[in-house]
């Protein structure tokens, strides 16, 4: 029974506890939920998000940290935090991996990515953007998919691995042929093929490269959103700068002329009409023209990229009046606008517009400077095409590298799920047998409990039948004292009042001397109703435990052949004392002096019952043989002492010595 409470106390507090963790986990989606509000300032979006993840912290739950972390990485990306970003997913991703959630690593590692991305780290980048790929590739979320082979494409075009990119980009091309149209498939699609046609225009595959762009546009066309309408501009743009670089310069200004509303570009979208008017003027005068609307339609141009701080664009415009500039033989003016143009393609980091400004650079230098200009051009050509053959490599590097790993990481985990069964197993049958072991020694503690409740039941049934006892004497007594008021009292008053009643009106002598006579007869009823008061203020019926007490003190003794003495305190009323107590300190004494006679091999012993401070003190003190207390083991006989005083909360002292008899104070508190 024991077991089946202690059972139940521990199923209700994991209850508890599982009621408190929901009410915190409760608490958690709300602040989640406030930090996910737009309509809340930034300030206490972080607030709640912060809030989240201490709360989640103290539930100790890693799916629950998981999720907080990455409401707070969302506000970190919001806020263009790359750095926080980066903390946030490191621990984001390693509980990911340890609860084996792909989806979320996946988030995680390209969140990493873009990290790394807006920190110019493009190798790391490269390699979380692929780990994402591989875990979206698995999930079949070709949507995510399809956005990390975008990145990973636009990192190699950055790092002049065009061979790369255009095979990642068409890959993802592939991808979103299969899927449903949306305005986001056919945004994708419009980013593959601009990259595309970006890349063959770097390496002079004009012909591909309008072919590609043409595809941008077509797609930039079926996308409704408004806020997409610009890449329409942008398509059309590149399709005119490859016809230019072709050498089809009419073609160029034809299509560059044909889009809608350049003029209002200048209030909307500075940056793109300053390129198109640009290049409407430089490829003018590419076919020859040297007019002087020329001349102020680029320096109009200029003005437009500096206002806007465009550096990559006012590298180009430099550009183009340098050579406007030089073919006019005004070397300052050529020369100034060179210096501008190599000033900001560094500053843009621009290789193709570094390698054109050093060119220019030699064109508007004399002497050695000249010379000088030149060897920079064909050295930082040679260094960019030793960079495009070493990018390559490292990105397919880095993408074997992280195939291995991730297959050694399948290898480790498989050798882990193995080494988890074994010891799985091993713990199973190191359970089982403890199982085994525990319900033999139960099964034993259980046996002894039912022998202890069945003995117990006995004692409260005498308990119970000495208390019908009394019961059936108070009754027979309070019925005698009833009846002698009754019958003897109650006559006798009545004989007297009718006597007296008629004496009422006598003076004789005689009627006085009986007047006397029946004022003695009722001092007499006085005594016999002061009697009968005092014994109903007396207990007549003694108390049935401390009888039973007494009982089994004496038979025992008796059959051991000890000679005794038995005190109690008359100030314990037994009757108001628990049963439980009185079971237990009646099996206490049983068993006191059993071991008395089997051990302590006494000839008298004195038993003592006493209250002092609501505290009940049982003492049992013999002359026996003792014991030394450092060196015996406590037997059956005083563990069983021992837990019956757990049970009513008492203490048991022994104090003991060889050859010294041997004193037992047992303390009940709070009777």
């Amino acid at each position: 029974m024991r077991y089946f409470i202690l059972i139940s106390f521990f199923l209700h507090s994991i209850t508890l506890v599982a009621q408190n963790d929901q009410e915190l986990i409760d608490s958690v989606v709300k602040l989640r939920k406030a930090s996910k509000n737009s309509q809340i300032e930034l300030k206490d979006r972080f607030n709640y998000a912060r809030k989240a993840i201490a709360l989640s912290k103290e539930i100790g739950l890693d799916s629950t940290i998981l999720e907080s972390n990455r409401t707070l990485s969302y506000l970190f990306l919001v806020e263009e935090n790359y750095d926080s970003l980066y903390r946030v997913n490191s621990e984001n991703l390693k509980l990911a991996s340890k609860l084996q959630d792909s989806i979320k690593m996946a988030y995680a590692s390209h969140n990493l990515a873009f990290h790394y991305y807006n920190n110019n780290k493009n190798d790391s980048s490269y390699y979380y953007f692929y780990n994402a790929r591989k875990i979206y590739s698995n999930l079949k979320d070709r949507v995510n998919e399809v956005s990390t082979i975008l990145s990973m494409a636009n990192i190699q075009e950055s790092e002049r691995d065009f061979i790369g990119a255009e095979n990642n980009a068409i890959n993802g091309i592939k991808i979103l042929e299969a899927l449903p149209s949306s305005d986001n498939k056919n945004y994708s699609l419009w980013a593959l093929n601009n990259l595309v046609g970006i890349v063959n225009s770097q390496i002079q595959q004009f012909d591909r490269s309008i072919e590609y762009h043409d595809k941008a546009l077509s797609y930039a066309n079926k996308i409704k959103d408004p806020d997409y309408q610009n890449l329409q501009d942008y398509s059309t743009m590149n399709i005119a700068l490859a016809y230019r670089r072709k050498k089809e310069y009419s073609k160029a200004i034809s299509i560059l002329q044909s889009i809608k509303n350049i003029d209002q570009l200048k209030q909307s979208d500075p940056s793109s009409y300053a390129s198109i008017i640009s290049n409407i003027a430089y490829s003018k005068f590419l076919l020859g023209e040297t007019t002087t609307q020329i001349e102020n339609t680029l320096k109009e141009a200029y003005q437009t990229a500096a206002d806007e701080n465009d550096d990559m664009e006012q590298s180009s415009i430099c550009a183009f009046l340098s050579e406007f500039y030089l073919s006019k033989k005004q070397s300052d003016s050529a020369k100034k606008f060179a210096d501008l143009a190599y000033k900001f393609a560094i500053k843009a980091d621009e290789n193709q517009d570094i390698l054109n400004a050093l060119i220019l650079k030699s064109k508007t230098e004399t002497g050695a400077s000249s010379k000088d200009y030149l060897y920079k051009h064909i050295k930082f050509n040679d260094s960019l095409v030793l960079n495009e053959r070493v990018a390559r490599n490292k990105f397919a590097r880095i993408e074997f590298e992280t195939d291995a790993i991730l297959q050694e990481k399948e290898q480790i985990t498989k050798q882990r799920q193995w080494l988890i069964f074994i010891s799985i197993g091993l713990l199973a049958t190191l359970f089982f047998l403890y199982v085994i072991k525990s319900q033999r020694e139960k099964n034993k503690e259980l046996q002894l409990e039912k022998q202890q409740q069945q003995a117990n039941e006995e004692i409260y049934g005498l308990m119970l039948s000495q208390q019908d006892k009394i019961d059936e004497a108070r009754t027979i007594e309070k019925n005698r004292i009833s009846q002698e008021i009754h019958d003897g009292i109650l006559g006798r008053l009545f004989g007297a009042r009718l006597s007296l009643d008629s004496l009422n009106n006598l003076n004789t002598e005689e009627a006085t001397l009986k007047r006397s006579n029946y004022i003695h007869e009722l001092k007499n009823i006085e005594e016999d109703i002061r009697k009968v008061s005092h014994e109903l203020n007396t207990d007549f019926v003694k108390s049935g435990y401390l009888d039973m007490i007494k009982s089994l003190v004496d038979a025992q003794m008796m059959a051991y052949g000890i000679a005794y003495t038995f005190n109690a305190d008359s100030n314990i009323n037994w009757d108001n004392l628990d049963n439980k107590i009185k079971i237990h300190l009646y099996r206490i004494l049983q068993e006191t002096m059993q071991n008395t006679y089997k051990h302590a091999k006494a000839s008298k012993v004195d038993i003592t019952f006493s209250l002092e401070k609501n505290t009940l003190n049982l003492s049992i003190v013999d002359n026996g043989v003792g014991f030394d207390t450092n060196k015996s083991k406590k037997g059956i006989g005083l563990k069983n002492i021992s837990d019956r005083l757990k049970e009513i909360k008492g203490k048991l002292d022994i104090q003991t010595q060889l050859q010294q008899g041997t004193t037992i104070h047992i303390y009940v508190p709070n009777v």
